[in-house]
């Protein structure tokens, strides 16, 4: 594998160095010199506190991270076989030291092929004493089970789940994971408020790394694709969820769009997925803000970005066009906030639909799968707004009883068709079927 910026590979397990400590300290013995004897490995601790969350997927690379229950080093090993045969290591944190946490560890894959099937495991060392870089006693290694992946890529199975406004409802939100599982799509798109508020790390990794429902291994084989909800821009500590969450890697886009941290545009098989971020339900000059939002701009970079990203040629002649943001970007009741009014939220969001629905016209996106309203919804086309919209459903607000979602898209036999799953009643709730759009040149026509 090619070493780039990007690349911080190992050939061997977590300081496997210390296999031939002892023949250089008898080497530096019978030359007279001081030697340095480690501290014995304490038994017994254990810091992994569930299986690995994969995230930020792509054609060539995955994000892996992983909770931990005090202070801790570890290594990611995978390889293209379930022996893990050849497998290559990736070490947390980057050149010079490698990571330590006492929360949450991150190691990202880079350099895979579109794709792709790999598996990979987690290797975690306690950091049983800590007094001064000189001074460290590890506990023994910590060899997490075998789980594996497919990158994504044009060639990638078609097939992906939505779940959206889960709140840290953990009643709900296990139902949610079990029927994912048995889903078991390519991959998962957490449509946004996935939190409600974050005040420090431990809140995040709970929602995130370590949800307190039966399947820990919830996105330990599917990774997640994240896209921001208004609540999650909510609290003191939510400005740092890149420990957590991370973002896309900056060479995903150019340097002008690496401050688009969750936006995604890639191919899933013959489905074009592209991720969005509508910001809070608030406009920036509301007075709950008192001045610290500024999303008005951070539409407008997305604007310019998603421009660009659907008319790249692997977006363009893409079969079928999902889009993915939490707020809904129509909405049909005349009474409904647009984003734009001095209330307390938004049922929509305006400026997003000016800015992007026309180019959701231009480049024939057919879809756009929305959030927010803790209710399910099916908006078709219309003359002036040619692609429809899905909103998924929620746990119940406002005294009424309505009910959390798990949409399924699979794009096969010539058609896109989206199920939502009532997950109160394990019911379908409805169904939507695209046929391929016009690619290309095609579309003016």
């Amino acid at each position: 594998m090619e070493l780039n910026r990007r690349s911080f590979l190992a050939g061997g397990t977590l300081f496997a160095a210390g296999a031939v400590a002892p023949q250089r300290a008898e080497a530096a013995r019978a030359r007279g010199e001081e030697t340095y004897t480690p501290p014995p490995v304490v038994k017994g601790l254990r810091r992994v506190k569930a299986e690995p969350v994969l995230q930020c997927p792509a054609p060539d690379s995955m994000g892996v991270a992983w909770a931990v229950d005090g202070l801790a080093n570890g290594v990611v090993e995978f390889a293209d076989n379930p022996q893990l045969a050849n497998a290559t290591t990736v070490r947390c944190g980057g050149f010079g030291v490698t990571a330590f946490d006492d929360m949450a560890l991150q190691v990202r894959l880079v350099g895979l092929k579109p794709n792709t099937r790999y598996w990979y495991r987690t290797i975690t060392t306690p950091i049983a004493v800590y007094k001064n870089a000189y001074s460290i006693q590890l506990g023994e290694q910590e060899v997490g089970n075998v789980h594996s992946f497919t990158t994504m890529g044009e060639k990638a199975p078609a097939h992906f789940c939505v779940m959206n406004d889960t709140h840290e409802r953990w009643k709900q939100f296990g139902p949610i994971v079990e029927k994912i599982l048995a889903v078991n799509p390519a991959v998962t798109v957490w449509n946004g408020d996935a939190t409600n508020t974050t005040e420090d790390k431990a809140h995040a990794v709970e929602a995130f790394l370590d949800p307190p429902v039966a399947r820990k291994d919830y996105a330990a084989d599917i990774p997640l694709l994240f896209t921001n909800g208004n609540h999650d821009f909510r609290g003191k500590w939510i400005r740092h969820l890149d420990e957590v969450m991370m973002a896309r890697l900056p060479d995903e886009r150019s340097s002008r769009d690496w401050d688009l941290k969750r936006n995604f545009a890639f191919r899933l098989g013959d489905v074009a997925m592209i991720g969005l971020d509508t910001g809070e339900d608030k406009p920036d000059w509301h007075p709950k803000w008192m001045g610290l939002a500024n999303f008005a701009p951070y539409r407008k970079a997305q604007t310019v970005w998603l421009e660009e990203a659907l008319a790249r040629p692997d977006i363009d002649s893409a079969p079928y066009i999902v889009a993915f943001c939490h707020i809904p970007l129509f909405d049909g009741d005349p009474e409904a906030n647009p984003g734009d009014r001095f209330e307390n939220w938004a049922d929509w969001q305006k400026d997003c639909a000016d800015q992007w629905g026309p180019l959701f016209a231009k480049h024939g996106v057919q879809v756009v799968v929305a959030g927010h309203k803790h209710c399910y919804r099916f908006d078709p086309p219309a003359a002036d707004r040619p692609w429809a919209q899905i909103v998924g459903g929620g746990p119940g607000r406002n005294g009424k009883v309505n009910y959390p979602t798990v949409i399924e898209g699979v794009a096969a036999d010539g058609e896109l068709k989206l199920t939502v799953h009532n997950i109160l009643t394990g019911e379908v709730a409805g169904s939507h079927s695209f046929k391929p759009r016009k690619t290309g040149a095609a579309r003016l026509f």
